[in-house]
Order: C-alpha cells, then sequence, then structure tokens
C-alpha cells in the first residue's frame, strides 16, 4: 500500500511533480510492483488527480473515502475487510524504493522472535551531524534484540559526551504491519507524543505495540523539498542500465601470492606483521582435516587464536556466515586480526564473507550482489587445498540465501594473501579431483567464448584452458606436476572470469544447488554435459575427459522434482543476467526462454 496525499506541508504536489517524464508517484508504483514481492501493490489517496494517474498508467489505486491524519490511517481504512496477512507500507516520496529493502523488512517475519513482532520497520546508518540533527531527518534507537525504543526528530540519544562513539540512525518510511496492528492503530487516538513530534510510529509505542527494526545499507532519495527533486532527477539521468558488461574493469587483485611445494609453513611470519594486541586470528578449516594433526599443528596457533573446524558438505549459506560471525563478536572483544581460510572453495568462499561481515552491519543476505559492500573486509587470507574452484583468485563469494544463491561480489571480498602450496591438495578423492578440475575448465570454455571477452581475460582463459588439456587429456604429468598446473589453472581460470564472467553452466548450476543442494563442481559437470547447443567442441572434449578418468556423471537428479521445484530452479537461473548477457548478448531472454531452460533441466 502506498499512501499518496497530495497537499504536503513542506512540498504540496509533490507525488504529480515529474521524475525522468512520469509523476513521482508513478515512479513509487512502478518501483514496487517491479519487486515482485507482493500479491497485489495499490495507491491509496485522498487525491482525483492522483488516483486518475495511477490507473491511467495501468495501476490499481483506491479513493480514500475519509480525511486522514497520516498515512496509516488512510491504509487500514483500505485493507479492513481485505484477506490479507502482512502489508506493506511504501511511502509514496520514495521513488527509488529497493527490493533489498522490503526483502529486509518482510524477513523479520520469519525470525524466532516473529510472534512478538507487531511490524516492522527500516533504519539506515547516518554519520553526517548535520543530517543528524535535521528535524526532517527521523531518527530511531533500539534495543539489544533491535526493537525500537524510540523514534524523534531530535538527535537521540543526545551526545553530551562529545567524545562517545555513538552509531545513529534514520528510519526509513517503509513499514510492515501484521494487519490486526494497523486496524488497532486506526481505532486509537493520537497520544501527546505523537502530536508532538508528528511521526505516525510512536503511537504504536505509546500503546505498546513492538516494532521490530532491521538494517537497510541501501540509499534512495526521499522527494521532500523541490532540492531533492532535482538531485532525484540528476540521479535518473545520469543512471544508465548497469549491468557487468562493461567495456572497463577497473577491479582489484589478490596483493600478495606464494607458490610452490611446502610454502604453507610461511604462514605464521606471513601473518605475524598483521597482529594486532589481543586481537586474535580466526582459522576456518575444512573438517576433513579434524584428524590430520600434522596439517593443525603446521598452523601454529599463537596468544587467543582460535580454529574453527566447518564442514565443506553443503555449499556455504548466508545464516552460516551469520552465526559464525554472531559466535566470534560473542566471544572476542576485540575486532580480529584476520580470518584465515584453509580448505577448498566452501571454506575459501566462507572466510571470504566472515571477513566482510564482521565490519559490515545486517545480514550476510543483504550484500548478495554488486558493489553492495560498503566497508573495507578485515585482513583476510586463502590456503586452498582443493584445485579447480578460482575462489582463491575471485571477487566474489558465492552463498545461498533465504531467497537466492548469488555472490556478494565487491571491491573487498578478494583476499589480501593467498598461500598456494600443491602439497597440501594431496590425497583429495579422485571424483572431487576431477570435478573441480572441470569447474575450472568450464570456467575457461564460458569465458572464452563469452562475450564480455577481453585480451585481458582471454590471456588469462586460454593459459588455464592449456594448462587443463595437459592435467585432463595429456599422458606426460607425474602427479606432482599434476597438482602444480592444476593450482596454476585454478588461479588463470579465476583471473579470466574476475574480468570477464561465466556462462549457461554456473546459471543453471546455481539454480540446482539452489534447490537440491548440489555441490557447484559436481552441478558443472551435470550441466555442462548436455549443452553441445552452446559449447559444442568443448562438450566433446569433456566427454573425453570424462570418459579417461572414468568419472560417472550423476544423472536423473530432475527427475522427481515437482512443478513448483522446477519453477524455482528456473528463476534462480534467469536472475543471473550477468552470466546469461555474457553467454548469449543482449538479446539473451529471447533465446533462454523458460520453456527452454525447463526442457534443457528436464534432460537431466
Amino acid at each position: 500500500m502506498i499512501p499518496a496525499r497530495y497537499g504536503a506541508s513542506r512540498f504540496p504536489g509533490k507525488l504529480m511533480q515529474d521524475l525522468g517524464g512520469k509523476p513521482v508517484i508513478v515512479r513509487t508504483y512502478e518501483a514496487a510492483k517491479e519487486t515482485e514481492l507482493f500479491d497485489e501493490v495499490y495507491v491509496v489517496t485522498d487525491s482525483d488527480v492522483i488516483f486518475q494517474e495511477i490507473e491511467m498508467n495501468g495501476g490499481k489505486a483506491i479513493m480514500s473515502k475519509k480525511e486522514h491524519d497520516c498515512g496509516s490511517d488512510r491504509i487500514a481504512e483500505a485493507v479492513e475487510f481485505m484477506d490479507v496477512d502482512i502489508v506493506v507500507n511504501v511511502q509514496g516520496d520514495e521513488p527509488f524504493t529497493s527490493k533489498e529493502g522490503l526483502e529486509q523488512v518482510l524477513r523479520v517475519f520469519d525470525g524466532p522472535d516473529a510472534e512478538k513482532i507487531d511490524l516492522a520497520s527500516l533504519m539506515t546508518e547516518i554519520h553526517d551531524w548535520k543530517e543528524i540533527s535535521d528535524p526532517n531527518c527521523v531518527k530511531v534507537i533500539v534495543d539489544k534484540e533491535s526493537f525500537a525504543l524510540y523514534f524523534s526528530r531530535s538527535p537521540i540519544p543526545y551526545p553530551r559526551d562529545k567524545n562517545a562513539a555513538m552509531q545513529y540512525y534514520k528510519h526509513k518510511g517503509i513499514y510492515a504491519f501484521r494487519k490486526q496492528a494497523i486496524l488497532d492503530f486506526y481505532r486509537l487516538p493520537m497520544r501527546s507524543l505523537e502530536a508532538v513530534e508528528k511521526i505516525e510510529c510512536i503511537r504504536y509505542l505509546e500503546y505498546g505495540k513492538n516494532i521490530k527494526m532491521a538494517i537497510s545499507n541501501t540509499q534512495g532519495i526521499e522527494i521532500d523539498t523541490p532540492e531533492d527533486l532535482v538531485r532525484a532527477n540528476k540521479v535518473l539521468k545520469e543512471s544508465k542500465k548497469e549491468t557487468v558488461n562493461n567495456k572497463y574493469r577497473n577491479f582489484p587483485m589478490v596483493p600478495k601470492v606464494v607458490f610452490g611445494q611446502g610454502c604453507f609453513d610461511q604462514l605464521s611470519s606471513i601473518l605475524a606483521p598483521q597482529r594486532k594486541d589481543k586481537a586474535p586470528f580466526i582459522f576456518l578449516v575444512d573438517k576433513v582435516f579434524k584428524k590430520e594433526q600434522a596439517l593443525i599443528d603446521r598452523i601454529n596457533l599463537r596468544f587467543n587464536d582460535k580454529l574453527i573446524f566447518v564442514s565443506s558438505e553443503e555449499e556455504p549459506k548466508t545464516t552460516q556466515v551469520d552465526q559464525i560471525v554472531k559466535d566470534i563478536k560473542a566471544e572476542f572483544t576485540f575486532k580480529p586480526s584476520g580470518i584465515i581460510g584453509i580448505g577448498g572453495g566452501t571454506i575459501l568462499d566462507l572466510a571470504k564473507a566472515v571477513s566482510i561481515m564482521l565490519t559490515n552491519k545486517g545480514s550476510a543476505a543483504d550484500y548478495q550482489g554488486w558493489d553492495l559492500v560498503k566497508t573495507k573486509a578485515v585482513y583476510h587470507v586463502g590456503v586452498p587445498t582443493i584445485s579447480g574452484t578460482g575462489a582463491e583468485v575471485s571477487r566474489t563469494t558465492v552463498l545461498t540465501g533465504p531467497v537466492k544463491k548469488l555472490g556478494i561480489n565487491s571491491d573487498f571480498t578478494p583476499f589480501d594473501q593467498v598461500i598456494l602450496d600443491p602439497d597440501l591438495t594431496v590425497g583429495v578423492p579422485k571424483n572431487q579431483w576431477f570435478y573441480t578440475g572441470m569447474d575450472c575448465f568450464i570456467h575457461c570454455v564460458e569465458s572464452l567464448n563469452g562475450t564480455f571477452l577481453n585480451a585481458f581475460s582471454q590471456s588469462y582463459g586460454e593459459k588455464a584452458y592449456d594448462l587443463c588439456m595437459e592435467i585432463f587429456v595429456g599422458e606426460e604429468l607425474s602427479e606432482e606436476e599434476s597438482r602444480g598446473k592444476l593450482m596454476m589453472a585454478s588461479w588463470h581460470g579465476g583471473m579470466s572470469i574476475a574480468y570477464s564472467q561465466v556462462g549457461v553452466a554456473h546459471a543453471m548450476s546455481y539454480g540446482l544447488s539452489y534447490v537440491l543442494g548440489t555441490k557447484h563442481g559436481i552441478g558443472n559437470c551435470i550441466v555442462f554435459d548436455h549443452l553441445e547447443e552452446f559449447y559444442p567442441k568443448d562438450v566433446i572434449l569433456f566427454k573425453k575427459m570424462v570418459k579417461k578418468h572414468q568419472v560417472e556423471i550423476p544423472k536423473n537428479l530432475c527427475s522427481n522434482l515437482s512443478e513448483e521445484q522446477l519453477e524455482t530452479m528456473i528463476d534462480i537461473a534467469l536472475s543471473l543476467v550477468p552470466l546469461w548477457e555474457n553467454a548469449l548478448g543482449d538479446n539473451w531472454e529471447t533465446i533462454m526462454t523458460r520453456e527452454k531452460l525447463k526442457a534443457l533441466y528436464l534432460k537431466m
């Protein structure tokens, strides 16, 4: 529900002002609709002009029957006889409302304290004292469980001690109500605090309702003044459709890497200069090494360092990251000196994500996407014990979240240091060695055949491809040589996709992983086995490698899927737009239709 009053006190008629060729209220309606989070989206208004504008643009509008003091009252009247569970209030003057923010506010109703929550809302960090002091900026303070204590136009808390460290939060005008809560609000009279502050959510607090707050890191523009409108038009004009398919890539690389047999023993001397007083190093180590005491002894724990064994049986999840971060913060007073990941792609992705979430507030799920991380991660080191994933060089950390499988892709994700010791890959089971090696091979194929390809990514991709040919097709290499070359193939393959992109196999593998929990390397092999149409020469070569190494590619994974599971799988795959753009070009949607994708999955 988008309450829309024509006669706003600070900027009358603002909702009908032009924003990039459309009225502000139409932009807000379309933004809410495009999130695809809601069964219905309505504008609720007291204005014939707004009502007609929304309907003329194909939207749904409801006319208020009565005069109302606030948007919540207007919404309550509209939903009183509707069959709904959760009602979300999106402010009409927020045309840049994001899906991420709305997902965050809805997600609190899935938490363990959901029964206590009458409504949920968003807050965002603010640092500028001018904004903190601005009465047009509503501040909020919360308790330790993130339930709102009070909202105010004044700076709260007041900084009597100017040197005291305090994080201030601005209230963002998005609410999610239980239907009964908003009906209660409608029937309860305004009390003095709400009347003084002119902040409607205070009424809930005054009557003992519980408001759960979530932190949002997305920044929009509220149209409160004519100056805001000018700024919004400028932003809209300057913002073009941004995809990963851009001409220039200015990404950071891993600044330090050491390679060679036995170089793992350099770990202690590498970490020593990074150690901070009383701040531990946290080692996330694959659980398969729990009984390998010789390796554990080489880690050389010091002072209050902590070693955490993590299972790599399942793909890493945002909830798993959040729990590890929560446990670290509960145990240690000081932020860790660094996070060291020792294991395969799952462990390396977890190490990158944990290092990010120790310095960025909220859930790891809030940062799934491109360039959402704003604060530098703690120092982090990657030590791969399986070759092929490319995770050691990657700019992303792939996580399965509550609604999607997607990487945290940012400038702060790459490791600060990588240790490449081929000896650590001794004893990897044959199937696992093959699946992760094929992940590297598929990286190369998708990069070299993609529309994003440039000379930089091509040079890395071709080298990695040639190394894969030596390892998986040739006959001359010893096991020791093979280990070293596969480690370098993984590095070069990761560099190639960092500066281009993967393609069809990875997009479809993400769908398998999200729905069925299929591990990434094996998922890529299952999919790639059926992609002759897209990569004909290399699929033939892949089948030859499978036969040569006597590996069984699992079949019939999708034979017993429900229609709902299949549709979810398709949704996840199709959401990875940059991958499809790289694989099939700008008109990829006309090539990879839902029907086509469904047929491919059913082959599996």
